[in-house]
C-alpha cells in the first residue's frame, strides 16, 4: 500500500467583500467563503460549516453595531485562503455612519460582557479571535486544513 503525496494549492488569495446590513446580499459572503475552503483543502462540509459561521458573525456585528446606535452599518468582510487555512475577518467599516462612540468604546471594557464571544464560542473553526480597533469590533475566525494543505491519494 502507498500514498502519493500531491500538494494543494500553493497560491494564497484575498477577496475583500463590503456590504451594508442587506440579508440578500448575506450570500455572497458565503459564495466566498467556500470557494476559499475548497482552494485551501476543506472537505464539503466544513467548507459549509465555515461559510455558516461567517455568516453567522457577520449577523452578530451587525446586530452589535444596531444595539449600539450606528446607522446603516457597512461590514468589511476579507476572505484570505492559503495552503492550509481560511482566514475571514468581519469588522465593521469606516465608511459607516457613526453613532454613539462611547457606548461602543463601553464594549471593550473588561468588565463589560462581550456579546459576541458567547455566539462565537460556539463555532467550529479551530481559532476566534475577537478584538475592537478604533472603537469598532473586528472578528477573525480561521479554519485549518486537517492535512496541512496536502491530499493523500492511494495508489
Amino acid at each position: 500500500m502507498c500514498a502519493l503525496l500531491t500538494p494543494m494549492n500553493v497560491d494564497s488569495s484575498q477577496i475583500e467583500l463590503r456590504l451594508p446590513n442587506d440579508k440578500r446580499l448575506i450570500v455572497a459572503v458565503e459564495a466566498v467563503v467556500a470557494h476559499a475552503g475548497e482552494r485551501a483543502g476543506l472537505s464539503q462540509q466544513e467548507q459549509k460549516e465555515l461559510a455558516r459561521e461567517a455568516v453567522e458573525a457577520c449577523d452578530e456585528t451587525f446586530s452589535l453595531a444596531a444595539r449600539n446606535s450606528r446607522a446603516n452599518p457597512i461590514l468589511r468582510v476579507t476572505v484570505s485562503d492559503f495552503p492550509n487555512r481560511v482566514e475571514v475577518s468581519i469588522e465593521e467599516s469606516k465608511d459607516a455612519q457613526t453613532g454613539s462612540a462611547d457606548a461602543f468604546r463601553n464594549l471593550s471594557r473588561p468588565e463589560m460582557p462581550d456579546p459576541v464571544t458567547a455566539a462565537l464560542e460556539q463555532m467550529s473553526v479551530d481559532r476566534v479571535h475577537h478584538e475592537f480597533r478604533e472603537g469598532r469590533p473586528r472578528t477573525v475566525l480561521v479554519k485549518h486544513h486537517a492535512a496541512g494543505g496536502r491530499t493523500y491519494h492511494k495508489c
